[in-house]
């Protein structure tokens, strides 16, 4: 799958007896998702060793409406008509460079129920929001040798189930909110109580465009307080406890653009929060939360296309979409791993001697005359060896360009595949060779 950066069977097989055997396998009751997952964190896991690791989850659909009379066993997705499953992966990234360690957990599922107008009084454990602590919680065994984890999650994270159960003492929390939450102080409100902070200082970093928002250079008005938050009385837990003690830092945009809304992050953290120079590596750890989102494209249209597959069984889907996470997140390693951040891991990481004796070869057709146009980083690195990739993505190889993205590394994996079987085909014709 990460050769041909593809799920669909017509591209990953090549003759209909590897195409029914694929089948077979995905198909096989003794190949589970669970189990592909287990075996992707354990690699994740040692990688992970020493390092402050930063676990992001977030949720995506995988439509497969289009596809609907092929189908049978899966269950309904966001619209609630569309036939197709969900995916809530768990990407460990270094805290430090935004290096990209592997995929530590997911949770995979089908919708099979309706949501209740009573679903706010269950336990969280019988809520479709149980999968941000879920997917943490199972992680973080895999984890145990990291010097710190902090779990991020976007405003559906904002749980308090999630406050009081994920922390301990090598597990910090960074949500961003979406309620106005009641406080422990008799009549109090989290946004009141910031809002009523002085402005600490200021931030200024460009930031991405997406659709709806426009790519720019932001300035973000900073503000942060310790908070005392009162536990909801709707579908309140025994189990927990009645309040929790946590740091919130807003980030509000100054003049953003006419035409859109301004960015307003509110952060909530196990985090300390007491200087502005605190509350700016939070908004820095949230800020790395995208690469979650980048892993859902390379997962979807721009990369491995799973709504394509033509498998047509619920349970052998489920065993294809973590297959084709754990490979999602490798291309992901080589995104992340492109500049600094590669140099301490090896190319051998993701691939073979080999491999990397095609990627040596094919470092010097690429470099041009001027010592702008080398590849800069240590040979035999990740990052030597990513540089190799993205040019053949069609990157220039120039520092003051754009970085190369996952649609690149995808069109540049390709091609450096395509050059590596030409590669052992030659060595092999050599070898037969009288």
């Amino acid at each position: 799958m990460c050769a041909r950066i593809s799920a669909g069977l017509r591209a990953l097989a090549d003759s209909r007896a590897e195409k029914v055997g694929l089948t077979r396998f995905f198909r096989n009751p003794r190949v589970t998702a669970d189990e592909i997952l287990r075996s992707a964190a354990e690699r994740t896991g040692a990688a992970a060793t020493g390092r402050h690791v930063l676990l992001i989850e977030d949720t995506s659909e995988i439509n497969y409406e289009a596809k609907v009379g092929r189908k049978r066993g899966l269950g309904r997705v966001g619209n609630g008509s569309d036939v197709g499953l969900f995916v809530h992966p768990a990407l460990a990234v270094d805290a430090a460079d935004g290096a990209v360690l592997g995929l530590a957990g997911a949770m995979i599922w089908r919708r099979s129920r309706v949501k209740e107008d009573d679903d706010q009084s269950l336990p969280i454990e019988e809520k479709e929001s149980w999968k941000w602590l879920a997917a943490p919680l199972a992680a973080k065994p895999f984890l145990s040798r990291a010097a710190l984890v902090t779990v991020i999650g976007d405003r559906e994270a904002d749980i308090y189930e999630a406050f009081v159960r994920l922390p301990d003492a090598q597990t910090q929390v960074l949500i961003r909110a979406v309620r106005d939450r009641a406080l422990a102080e008799a009549g109090g409100r989290m946004l009141d109580k910031v809002a009523a902070t002085p402005e600490a200082g200021r931030l200024t970093f460009e930031l991405s465009g997406r659709p709806g928002r426009s790519a720019r250079q932001v300035t973000l008005a900073v503000r942060f307080c310790p908070v005392v938050l009162r536990q909801p009385r709707r579908g309140a837990d025994k189990r927990d406890a009645p309040t929790i003690a946590l740091n919130l830092v807003e980030a509000r945009e100054i003049d953003p653009p006419p035409s859109e809304e301004p960015i307003v992050w509110r952060l909530l953290t196990t985090h300390p929060a007491t200087t502005l120079a605190e509350a700016a590596e939070i908004v820095g750890l949230y800020r790395l939360r995208w690469i979650v989102e980048q892993l859902f494209r390379t997962v979807k249209s721009q990369g491995f296309d799973l709504e394509d597959s033509f498998l047509s069984d619920g349970d052998a889907l489920e065993c294809l979409a973590a297959t084709a996470l754990v490979a999602a997140a490798s291309v992901m390693q080589l995104v992340q791993g492109r500049g600094e951040a590669g140099h301490a891991l090896p190319a051998a990481r993701l691939f073979t001697p080999a491999e990397i004796t095609v990627i040596a070869t094919l470092v010097g057709t690429l470099e041009g005359k001027t010592a702008k146009q080398k590849n800069p980083h240590p040979r035999q690195s990740l990052s030597w060896a990513s540089w190799c990739v993205a040019r053949l993505g069609g990157w220039n190889g120039y520092a003051k360009e754009r970085p190369p993205g996952p649609i690149t590394f995808v069109r540049g994996l390709r091609r450096f595949h395509a050059i590596a079987e030409g590669f052992r085909l030659a060595a092999a014709t050599v070898e037969k060779a009288p």
